[in-house]
């Protein structure tokens, strides 16, 4: 009986064409304006690691002047940087599983073959081997560089897919060299495709941008004193001793992002009880005379604090949803206008033995055929606009602007079913029909 009445209503919705197509086009632009804003906002606020969302954190020392408050806040916090003396104390202490500072700059990157006017501008993430184990980077090529570079300072990068692409064909460069600045950096490893969002481990402005395209170790950014005072976001509350590099590195002037990976609630608290210990070792030495503010912050709290999405995303789903329901009762209307006109055909059809359920049935399917071709239509249009939005926002990444299979899926589902809820409605008037009267006016 499905395939009958599945037939009737194509048969119902050919006879009815443009009032069914008005119908479609309706609940599309409707559904689309929805689904377009929810993967948008979902893509920001979604749990950018859901595997380790448990066991990364943000370490946090208040190392900030004796004389005021970090920022002058009314309650105090600790800076979202440590210092590079705290950093590098850290690291050699090895105390948690994966330790990850994350640091910067940027230099004028080629081919050791190519001509000084072919040097680009790239800027350059600095950061461990932990890094891309702990982010669950995938490799194309290679792989991370080994702990020893860490440890030493190796002059070893790994770099992404896109850059490979551009500097050798797509090619793998394992082994290969690349120049950047003054220095020659040997290629250890090729990213694949990367997507995380939002990208928690940095600056707070960047979460919704692509990662940077040339990683090397902190240890050799420190080594060779390469730093971007105009890149790096850096904070100071006291001037240091000379305009050096190495001054710089020596002061309690605070730049670097500082991550740690702990597994499980005994591992945090021993590493909080060795954070506390290593801070009151410092106060001896006349550091850190602020009160103690020590904190592991997790990924979404830095997020939050840090406002790196407003609620004016979830206001704009809203909005949405407001006019995706503002189509389907356009769309209702448009159905009942289309069911009244054919109730010459219901009393005609009841009269000869159809039950109400019968007509039920075949007219629940002709509306969730107009659901279901709303539903593909408003996904085809939500794919155009999300295009067209990562042409417009180039300086966010596209990986925003994408819809997964799954909330494809839903796109298509959550037509169907709101079609056929405000369907019953004109469906109900339809098969209220009393067949004497209607066959009396034929």
């Amino acid at each position: 009986m499905i395939s009958y009445y599945t037939k009737l209503a194509i048969l119902s919705l050919w006879k009815t064409r443009y009032m069914s197509l008005l119908a479609v086009i309706v609940i599309a632009v409707g559904i689309a304006a929805t689904m377009t804003t929810y993967t948008i906002n979902h893509m920001m606020t979604k749990d950018p690691l859901p595997s380790k969302s448990d066991s990364l954190f943000l370490v946090r020392l208040n190392n900030w002047s004796p004389e005021s408050a970090y920022k002058n806040r009314d309650v105090e916090t600790a800076p979202i940087y440590l210092s590079v003396q705290d950093a590098v104390n850290l690291i050699r202490h090895d105390k948690a599983q994966a330790q990850i500072p994350i640091a910067g700059f940027k230099d004028m990157l080629k081919l050791p073959s190519q001509d000084a006017v072919d040097a680009r501008m790239t800027f350059v993430r600095s950061s461990t081997k932990d890094f891309f184990s702990s982010f669950e980077v995938p490799f194309l090529y290679g792989s991370s560089w080994p702990e020893t570079s860490d440890t030493n300072g190796e002059q070893v990068t790994v770099i992404s897919k896109k850059l490979n692409d551009k500097l050798f064909d797509g090619q793998d460069s394992v082994g290969r060299t690349v120049e950047l600045g003054e220095h020659q950096f040997t290629v250890v490893g090729v990213i694949d495709d990367w997507f995380i969002l939002p990208r928690f481990y940095g600056e707070s402005t960047r979460a919704f941008k692509a990662p940077r395209d040339i990683f090397v170790p902190f240890q050799t950014q420190l080594n060779l004193e390469l730093w971007s005072p105009n890149l790096q976001a850096f904070e100071c509350w006291k001037e240091t001793e000379d305009a050096s590099v190495a001054a710089l590195w020596a002061s309690e002037c605070v730049w670097v992002f500082f991550w740690v990976e702990l597994n499980g609630g005994s591992e945090k608290r021993a590493y909080m009880d060795f954070l506390n210990s290593y801070v009151e070792q410092q106060k001896a030495l006349g550091r850190f005379q602020r009160p103690t503010l020590n904190q592991l912050q997790s990924p979404s709290a830095y997020l939050k604090e840090r406002e790196a999405y407003s609620s004016d995303s979830e206001i704009a789903v809203w909005l949405a949803i407001c006019f995706f329901t503002l189509c389907l009762l356009n769309a209702m209307s448009i159905i009942m206008t289309k069911f009244q006109g054919k109730a010459g055909e219901v009393a005609l059809r009841r009269a000869v033995g159809a039950s109400s359920m019968d007509l039920f049935q075949q007219y629940m399917i002709e509306t969730g055929i107009i659901g279901l071709l709303g539903g593909g239509l408003g996904l085809l249009l939500a794919q155009f606009s999300l295009f067209f939005s990562s042409q417009l926002y180039t300086h966010l990444s596209k990986n925003i602007m994408t819809m997964s299979v799954d909330l494809m899926v839903i796109t298509v589902v959550l037509s169907v079913l709101s079609s056929l809820v405000f369907g019953l409605f004109p469906i109900a008037n339809a098969i209220r029909v009393q067949p004497a009267t209607q066959l009396k006016s034929l």
